[in-house]
């Protein structure tokens, strides 16, 4: 995927998408407080969807617990029933739309942790734009910077082993190619995400 470098002094801004619920497992949410833990701990800042329900919740509770950067992004709409948390840093714009566009313009990685729809949603939007300006080579000169923004999903309590069957089926059938497994990488544990992030992007 190659090393994604950063022109200024800013913080490293992270995009976490999750879910909306907490899952029916214990390790789905002490994962996301954990991992919110580690970007405050690694001074990063964290991108998402605003909202304070679910593992969303859990992972800004767990940066804000150690005093953590947050810029929240969220719709009018969603946020009459995911309530952006009180205090934090957050933007309201038109649409989903719009929405998913500024999670990428303002992000420099991205962690999928365990959701419904609208995670896997967030994803396959992040993944058709790498793999859209990886493959056409007048987008692949202009959005390098994209195109290397490393997008990592954290495989807990193997969720995430179905999609990999899926992008697996994909490849013996016919629909992608075997190089599009380099647009993400699937780890066990936030640690590993974190760590994998931080050699990654060179400042």
């Amino acid at each position: 995927m190659g090393i994604f470098r950063r022109n200024n002094n800013k913080k490293i801004s992270v995009s976490v998408f999750c879910g909306a619920k907490l899952g029916n497992k214990n390790i789905y949410s002490d994962t996301a407080t954990k991992l919110g833990n580690l970007i405050a701990q690694n001074n990063m800042r964290l991108v998402y969807g605003a909202g304070g329900k679910g593992l969303m919740g859990k992972v800004a509770y767990g940066v804000l617990a150690l005093k953590g950067y947050i810029y929240g992004i969220t719709t009018k709409l969603i946020a009459d029933f995911e309530e952006p948390i009180p205090g934090t840093h957050f933007k309201i714009v038109k649409n989903i739309q719009i929405r998913k566009r500024k999670f990428i313009e303002n992000s420099d990685a991205f962690i999928i942790l365990p959701g419904g729809f609208g995670t896997f949603d967030e994803l396959f939007d992040i993944l058709v734009d790498k793999e859209i300006h990886d493959k056409h080579s007048k987008l692949k000169k202009d959005n390098k910077t994209f195109v290397n923004k490393a997008i990592i999903l954290v495989n807990i309590n193997n969720f995430f082993k179905p999609f990999e069957s899926l992008i697996d089926s994909m490849m013996k059938t016919g629909f992608i190619e075997a190089s599009n497994k380099k647009y993400f990488k699937i780890v066990n544990t936030p640690d590993e995400a974190i760590s994998y992030i931080k050699k990654h992007i060179k400042k």
